[in-house]
């Protein structure tokens, strides 16, 4: 490299005819490459227990996903020793032995046959019908929900509430209220009974000023806020907003909102605020 004398190129020699990328081993042998699947020295073998709290398909897509792995990145002559890793990992995880035999060999029959699976739906009618929607999943009672949704055209997504940082906590001090980002929030009169719901993606400090200086704008561009403040002559606590939800998702932050302006009362809100709010709520 002649261009600049902070770049550098690195290479890697081989190691008994063979070199590692990503998830293949690529081996020289005689006159020929072959690969074979290849797992880090520090590779556990841990994967998803399969009697967690956790959804089937999900179990059964860790077999599918380790198969791929030892089917797709093999030569031949790997590929039953490959599968053999497969099993015992597995077992490993409290797979059943039945699950086991049963998925790994439906998905290499996949595989011989995919040249003839890949047939590819291309009705656009189909594409603009396919609904997602994201359910929290509890054992049965998510399954059942699941093919009643299914039944109805939608496809459904399930998300796990109980994750590792619920229960493994980072050592960081907890943001003060007007810090915090992505909230819905009640803001109090001072002198009345009377409270604001409302939402922002910001700061919520940077929310509490904007309320606080509407009022100095031209009276046609007054807020609730603003005209109770002008009409009754109150005050409202603007450094200690109540935070009653946190969502990063716009919409459902949006529904949040209409939710609690539909559970208080004593607001400040105009009606219209909840009007795209469904009536199932």
């Amino acid at each position: 490299n002649n261009y600049h004398e902070r770049l550098r190129f690195t290479y890697e020699m081989e190691i008994d005819s063979s070199i590692s990328f990503l998830n293949v081993k690529v081996i020289r042998s005689k006159t020929r490459l072959i690969t074979n699947w290849f797992r880090k020295p520090t590779w556990s073998g841990r994967y998803i227990n399969y009697y967690s709290n956790h959804p089937q398909k999900y179990k059964i897509n860790t077999i599918y996903n380790l198969v791929d792995h030892a089917i797709l990145l093999s030569n031949d002559c790997f590929k039953q020793e490959n599968i053999k890793l497969v099993y015992d990992t597995l077992i490993n995880n409290c797979f059943p032995e039945h699950i086991i035999h049963r998925h790994i060999q439906k998905r290499i029959n996949f595989l011989n046959n995919r040249d003839h699976n890949d047939t590819i739906d291309v009705n656009p009618t189909r594409l603009n019908k396919t609904h997602f929607i994201t359910i929290p999943y509890v054992e049965n009672t998510s399954h059942d929900l699941y093919r009643l949704l299914r039944n109805s055209g939608f496809n459904v997504v399930y998300k796990i509430t109980k994750k590792l940082n619920n229960l493994i906590r980072r050592g960081k001090d907890s943001l003060h209220n007007n810090d915090k980002t992505s909230v819905v929030y009640k803001l109090n009169c001072k002198d009345c009974n009377l409270s604001y719901i409302g939402q922002t993606k910001r700061h919520l400090r940077t929310r509490m000023k904007e309320h606080c200086n509407n009022i100095k704008l031209h009276e046609t561009n007054h807020s609730v806020i603003s005209k109770h403040r002008l009409e009754s002559g109150h005050e409202f606590d603007w450094s200690k907003p109540n935070i009653l939800h946190s969502e990063k998702y716009v919409r459902k932050r949006e529904i949040a909102e209409m939710f609690f302006i539909k559970r208080f009362n004593n607001l400040i809100n105009l009606q219209k605020d909840t009007d795209s709010l469904n009536n199932i709520y």
